[in-house]
């Protein structure tokens, strides 16, 4: 990747990462119920804001919905449903490297390699592109709009992924900070265009991916910084990076605030075996719905936090063990 100038972060900016990051790093390991919370949250918000970068039209509580529930609203095409759906299991799938869940034996140092980069665009771009397109480098040219920079053509990208995965696992980009490294490195991405559609959504998680496996929160790059942004990768084309490097960091510092935010309002003696309540309808045969309705209503024991309900599996297992002698003191009445 050639630099014209040697990128830096703003100093004050720089200063206030670190010293955020350190005092995250003092509150490790944080309660498994906070960090469901946050991983909960984050997917709903950089679900959000990723695709409505790209043009989705959903609001943040729809886009809730849809993650949480597979509930839909009017006035919205099938596309936009299937690119909320899609980003909320890519990151997922993103949660599951980090964390080594699941059938991924992932460590830290693992090298972000082409399989990945290609899964990501896979679970992205599941039944919005034909499958033949979904998975696989481009093979035909693309054009950014608005941009000052072709991308180059198809037959090179093969080529140049792998100089991009080079970069990003070697020592020129490990000269960086991992934050500085990220935005360098989502710029070299977004510059090939690797694929026919769903390059920013992709790269956001890669951007997020990167930050994650070096301890940092995901950046929330959010919608009403969208040209911001743009001009911010279009001034990397010119070799000045540091327009995008400041906005990845501040998009870094919210993600550090939430974070920081939940450590100083969990208290100590929070259970921490709370989990969504969607999850837990799933473990008790339940609709999603009906878990809601008896929280808003005192039917459940269960907490809000943000936009969303956490119960403890006993808690559920108590209402649904009320629910059964109400039913059954019903139904000997009606005998």
């Amino acid at each position: 990747m050639s630099r014209q100038q040697k990128p830096k972060m703003n100093a004050r900016l720089a200063t206030r990462l670190q010293e955020k990051k350190a005092e995250l790093d003092r509150h490790r390991p944080l309660p498994a119920g906070t960090v469901t919370r946050l991983n909960e949250d984050l997917k709903v918000m950089l679900t959000h804001h990723s695709t409505a970068i790209e043009g989705n039209t959903l609001t943040l509580n729809e886009t809730a919905m849809v993650i949480e529930y597979g509930m839909t609203v009017g006035g919205h095409s099938l596309r936009e449903y299937k690119e909320t759906e899609n980003h909320a299991r890519a990151y997922d799938y993103v949660l599951q490297l980090v964390n080594g869940k699941g059938d991924q034996h992932w460590q830290r140092n693992t090298p972000i390699s082409q399989e990945v980069v290609l899964t990501l665009h896979k679970l992205v771009m599941l039944t919005i592109l034909d499958e033949e397109q979904t998975g696989v480098w481009r093979t035909v040219p693309v054009y950014i709009r608005g941009s000052n920079m072709t991308p180059p053509p198809a037959r090179e990208v093969p080529r140049l992924m792998r100089e991009w995965e080079k970069w990003v696992e070697g020592k020129q980009g490990r000269q960086y900070d991992p934050v500085t490294r990220a935005a360098i490195a989502h710029h070299g991405f977004e510059a090939v265009h690797p694929f026919p559609d769903g390059n920013g959504r992709v790269g956001r998680l890669l951007l997020n991916l990167m930050l994650m496996r070096e301890g940092y929160p995901p950046a929330l790059v959010l919608k009403d910084w969208r040209v911001r942004y743009i001009h911010a990768l279009q001034e990397g084309n010119t070799g000045n990076y540091n327009p995008l490097i400041n906005l990845i960091g501040q998009a870094v510092e919210a993600s550090l605030d939430l974070y920081l935010e939940a450590c100083a309002t969990t208290p100590a003696t929070e259970e921490e075996d709370a989990f969504p309540l969607p999850q837990l309808a799933r473990e008790f045969g339940y609709e999603p719905e009906v878990l809601s309705w008896a929280a808003r209503y005192g039917r459940l024991e269960a907490r809000k936090r943000g936009h969303h309900w956490f119960a403890t599996r006993a808690a559920v297992a108590e209402y649904k063990r009320r629910a059964e002698q109400y039913r059954q003191r019903g139904h000997k009445r009606g005998e």
